[in-house]
């Protein structure tokens, strides 16, 4: 079961990076596959005719192909192929959005303790980098002002923990999503720098136990 789980998880994620690009891919070979049954249909092409097409066009010597109109019928496929690719990206956009109705509570509350946690991971590791990139010149202002840092960062993960483990009446009364909402854009950062790759416990009681961390 678990292994299910994690195939689907990271077949979820695939295609929640990958949507835009696999929509063109689907696009194109759908835009192909219409192409090639309407010439089977009107013109009798089948894939014997289309293979004696492309050895009669190999077989032709350079000298007798029209290079200028070769580039314009490429310049076209190409202005289509990015015109129907920006389309298709602009309509499955929302799909971020969408996304979270359709999961679970447990689902819902799972990303979101994945997302505060990478988040503060992700938010020690850059002040801890910076540190050590500078520290042959660090002084004691610069090292106030992480420390500073470092605490925002835990108060920001101490205040989100708080609504997965004692969430108030008024956050009660509210929508799952709007509660353990996630943002977007944050979480897409988050995924390009590589912190979604990390192994990491996600339960209630690694979240406890860091929250109640002294």
């Amino acid at each position: 079961m678990n292994l299910l789980r994690e195939l689907r998880t990271s077949l979820n994620e695939f295609f929640y990076q990958h949507y835009p690009f696999i929509s063109i891919c689907c696009c194109f070979v759908s835009l192909l596959t219409a192409y090639l049954q309407y010439e089977w249909k009107v013109h009798n092409y089948d894939l014997m005719s289309w293979k004696q097409l492309s050895e009669a066009c190999y077989a032709t010597s350079t000298a007798d192909i029209d290079f200028f109109q070769l580039c314009v019928l490429l310049t076209i496929l190409c202005i289509n192929v990015v015109f129907v690719g920006l389309i298709v990206a602009a309509y499955v956009h929302p799909l971020g959005q969408r996304r979270s109705t359709e999961l679970t509570l447990l689902e819902i509350k799972d990303r979101f303790s994945r997302f505060i946690l990478l988040r503060l991971i992700a938010r020690l590791d850059r002040i801890q980098s910076k540190m050590s990139a500078k520290r042959k010149t660090l002084n004691f202002h610069q090292v106030a002002r992480a420390h500073h840092s470092m605490v925002k960062a835990v108060a920001v993960f101490r205040k989100d923990a708080r609504k997965l483990l004692l969430p108030n009446e008024s956050e009660i009364m509210q929508p799952i999503e709007d509660i353990y909402g996630v943002a977007d854009d944050e979480e897409r950062a988050l995924r390009r720098e590589g912190y979604y790759k990390l192994t990491i416990d996600i339960t209630d009681a690694t979240v406890k136990s860091l929250f109640n961390a002294q």
